[in-house]
Order: C-alpha cells, then sequence, then structure tokens
C-alpha cells in the first residue's frame, strides 16, 4: 500500500474492503439470528481485535466473509440486540462503514482512534448533510464537527 496522508490515494484493494465494511454495518441490524443494536455493533466492532487487523496491509480477516466477522465478533463480545424499531436506514449505516474504513485506509488513523473521535451516533446523525460529498470532505468536516464539541 502507498503511504497514507490527505495526499494518498485508495486503490482497488483498500475500496474493496470500504464497501465490505459498508455491506457489514448495513446488514447489522438484519441479521435473523441476531438482530443488532447499530451503534452497540459499529462501536463494538471498530474497537475489536478484527477491526485491529484489517488496520493493516495485510489479513487474513481481508478475505473473511460477512458472515464470519460476525460470528467470529459475537464469539469475542456481546453486542446489544436490537429491542425496538431499526435505528437508521440502512444507506445511513453503510456510508459509515464505508467512511470509517476510507478514513483508515487514507489517514493512517487505527479503528479505534477514528471510533473515538468520532463516535457512531455522531457519525450516522451526520449522514444526511455530509453523505453527498466526497468523502475525504465528509471525513474532514467530521473531524472538524468532533472538534468544536
Amino acid at each position: 500500500m502507498s503511504k497514507r496522508g490527505l495526499d494518498n490515494e485508495l486503490g482497488e484493494f483498500e475500496l474493496t474492503t470500504c464497501r465490505n465494511q459498508g455491506d457489514l454495518f448495513e446488514d447489522c441490524e438484519y441479521l435473523e439470528e441476531h438482530p443488532c443494536d447499530a451503534i452497540d455493533f459499529i462501536t463494538k466492532f471498530m474497537n475489536s481485535e478484527i477491526a485491529a487487523s484489517m488496520d493493516k496491509d495485510v489479513s487474513m480477516c481481508h478475505t473473511w466473509g460477512t458472515k464470519q466477522i460476525y460470528e467470529t465478533l459475537f464469539s469475542m463480545v456481546n453486542i446489544k440486540r436490537r429491542e425496538s424499531e431499526v435505528y437508521t436506514d440502512s444507506r445511513s449505516l453503510f456510508w459509515v462503514g464505508y467512511m470509517y474504513r476510507y478514513w483508515v485506509w487514507w489517514l493512517g488513523e487505527s479503528s479505534k482512534e477514528v471510533i473515538r473521535k468520532v463516535p457512531a451516533e455522531l457519525a450516522c446523525g451526520m449522514y444526511t448533510g455530509l453523505h453527498t460529498l466526497d468523502v475525504k470532505q465528509a471525513i474532514i468536516m467530521l473531524k472538524q464537527a468532533k472538534q468544536k464539541h
């Protein structure tokens, strides 16, 4: 992978991992066996060993499908079940997953750093205003929004 930072351009591999993480987040509330509380799922995933492994240029986790990631994560941490209506629409969950992974690849910050800087609830809440922007611009604006709070 190329150097990380503001001038970094992501390749097809990195963009694919962004889409895969978007799919993972998008589906978490709709799992048959364990429909998740999206905010709890996202927070625990981003703080997990799986996400930390995916932060690396080479990881077995990059080859895993969503089912394997769910099963492994559920065996590691307790994820709250969705008790009521779906928290948010699936498009915003996909966007948050994609954007967080893009942030990791683009700027080289760990998943734990990203979720600490912009918690899942804030990211989901900012979807409406930011999802039409270029992902890099959305990340910059999220970082700025968090600094103001």
